[in-house]
C-alpha cells in the first residue's frame, strides 16, 4: 500500500513583535518544552491566476524565489479557510500541470507568467523556528507592511495535526494571541485596493 501523502497543517495566529525576543531565548512563562535555533530569510512570492479561477476553486500557484532557487509550486486546500486550513503543497511541474490545466488550458511552463495573469507579488522576510520538536513557528513581515504567523504541522491526518496545534498554542497563551489573523494574500488585496481608492 503506498504510503499517504503528507499535508501541511496550518494555522494563522497575532504575535506582539516585541516578544519575538522572548521567543528566541525561550524566556516566555511557560517556556517551550524543545526549542531549535531561529533562522531568517527572505523570499518574493509571485501568485498567477485568470478571473480568479483557481484561487475559486481553492488553488494558489506561486513563484517563490529566494536567494539561491526559483521554485514554482500549487498549493490545493483540502479543508478550511484563511486562518486554519490544510493544504496539498505540489511542486513537480508534471503534477502541477495535472492540477492547473483542467481549470486554465493556457497554463504553459515556457510562456510568460506562466500563459496567465500576475495576481500579486510581494517580499516576505521570515523568522523560523522549530518548538517542542515538531511543530515549526514562522513570523512572517512582507514588505508591504503585513505581519502574521502560523503554525505548521506535515502530517497525514489532518483533524489530529489541528487538534495538536490548538493544544500546542493554548500551553502558550503569553505568544500565540487569540483573534483573527489575517494571511498575506488578503492583506495584501486589502492593502492595494486601499491605496487604489486613496
Amino acid at each position: 500500500m503506498a504510503a499517504k501523502r503528507l499535508l501541511e497543517v496550518e494555522s494563522k495566529f497575532l504575535f506582539n513583535p516585541s516578544l519575538v525576543a522572548t521567543l528566541q531565548s525561550n524566556r516566555g512563562n511557560p517556556a517551550f518544552k524543545r526549542l531549535e535555533a531561529l533562522s531568517t530569510h527572505s523570499f518574493t512570492d509571485t501568485y498567477y491566476d485568470h478571473h480568479d479561477i483557481l484561487s475559486r476553486n481553492g488553488i494558489w500557484l506561486r513563484q517563490r524565489t529566494t536567494s539561491a532557487s526559483l521554485i514554482l509550486e500549487a498549493k490545493v486546500r483540502v479543508s478550511g479557510d484563511f486562518s486554519r486550513s490544510t493544504f496539498d503543497e505540489i511542486i513537480d511541474h508534471n503534477d502541477i500541470a495535472d492540477v492547473i490545466r483542467p481549470h486554465l488550458p493556457q497554463f504553459d511552463t515556457k510562456k510568460k507568467n506562466l500563459g496567465l495573469d500576475r495576481l500579486a507579488k510581494f517580499t516576505t522576510t521570515r523568522q523560523e523556528v522549530r518548538a517542542d520538536d515538531k511543530f515549526a513557528v514562522v513570523l512572517d513581515y512582507t514588505d508591504f507592511g503585513h505581519s502574521v504567523g502560523e503554525v505548521e504541522l506535515m502530517a497525514e491526518d489532518e483533524a489530529e495535526a489541528h487538534r495538536q496545534i490548538d493544544l500546542f498554542m493554548a500551553r502558550y497563551p503569553w505568544f500565540f494571541i487569540k483573534g483573527k489573523a489575517e494571511g498575506k494574500l488578503e492583506a495584501y488585496f486589502k492593502a492595494k485596493a486601499t491605496s487604489i481608492s486613496a
